[in-house]
Formats: C-alpha cells, structure tokens, sequence
C-alpha cells in the first residue's frame, strides 16, 4: 500500500512539473569548500549591507545571458550583501518552496552546463543592475564568465548546486566629482558663449 502511494505521489509530481530538464543553483559565493568569492568595491573594501545587491544571470549559451528565475513562480532573485564578518559576501535566504529554486531553462541537471555570471551594484544608484549599467556612471560590475553543472530543483532529496567556478571581482568606480567638473566645465562655458552671442545678436 505504501508502495502504491509512493508512486502515486511520484506521478503527481512529475504531472505537476513536467518540465524536469532544467539545472538548479544557490544564489551564494560563499559556499566551502567548492566557492569563496567575495566582491568589492572599486577602492578594494568588501561590499557591506543593503546598499549593494547580486544577482544570478545565466543561459544555455554564453552569449544571451538573462537574470535567472524561480523555477515554479518565475521571479528574480536579487539578494543584498552580508554585513560585519559576513561582509562582501551573499546569500539567497533558506526556506525557498519545493521546486522554487533558481533555474536555468534548457540546460539537463547534472550533465549540462549552463553559462553563469553574477551581478552585483550600488542599490543607491537604481533598483536592478540594469538600472545602474544604463547610467554608466559606475558603481555596477559582473564577474568573469563562467560554466557550472547544476542539480535537478524536483529531486526530493537534491538541493541547488553551488556555483563552481565564481570568481571574485570588484565594481566598476564612480566618477569622483572633480572628473564630473571636468566633463561639465566645457559644456557650461559652451552654454555660457552660446548664451553671449544671442545677446549680441539681439543686441
């Protein structure tokens, strides 16, 4: 009888989340012994608190990287960084649902490998790491590119494969206020000629 209900539940299961082919991972860089790849900011200090956020992008193939989603509900997971002694370091918080891990569409658990990339950004500077890119003033960076195998979100006993091959990587630097006076120095004493010689003219 148990027997029976074993399989029963299996059946349902695999009716419920048919599409199985997907490889599953941990949204965290600290994850020993396989990953530590802590992130900084430009001037080398570990990025600290909710002011600075990851992400995990990632495809079948290298060249069309998107944010990775939940498996059954299909949202981004953008996670801040850790404080204290935790500093330059993420971690997707425990307590996901079955079958809500993040998840690569396409790529087989186990044997397949999917593209990877984190991103990580100044959370001061926009909400999403597209946000901050678009502004190109800084304060945003990816790591280097890399391959991982990942496990199966619909195993019961299986968890979300760590990100093997993570490597540290540091955010692009903000412009310091004297670059931005002199970018926009030339502009003003432009504005300022231009708005001389319509005077003149006028005049």
């Amino acid at each position: 009888m148990k027997k029976i209900l074993i399989i029963n539940f299996m059946t349902l299961v695999f009716a419920i989340f048919p599409a199985r082919g997907q490889s599953s991972f941990a949204l965290r860089n600290n994850y020993r012994p396989d990953v530590n790849a802590p992130v900084f900011d430009a001037q080398g200090a570990r990025l600290e608190g909710s002011n600075y956020a990851a992400e995990l992008w990632g495809s079948a193939t290298p060249d069309s990287l998107s944010p990775v989603l939940t498996y059954a509900t299909g949202q981004r997971v953008i996670v801040p960084f850790l404080s204290g002694l935790g500093a330059g370091y993420f971690m997707d918080p425990e307590g996901r649902a079955f079958g809500d891990q993040l998840t690569v569409p396409g790529v087989p658990p186990g044997t397949g490998l999917a593209w990877l990339e984190v991103r990580a950004w100044d959370t001061r500077l926009g909400a999403t790491y597209e946000d901050v890119a678009a502004r190109g003033l800084g304060g945003f960076g990816e790591s280097p590119l890399f391959s991982a195998h990942g496990s199966n979100p619909l195993d019961l006993l299986g968890v979300p494969a760590p990100l093997i091959g993570l490597q540290s990587f540091s955010l692009v630097p903000e412009p310091s206020a004297v670059a931005l006076l002199l970018v926009g120095l030339p502009l003003l004493l432009l504005h300022r000629c231009c708005k001389r010689r319509r005077r003149h003219v006028e005049f």
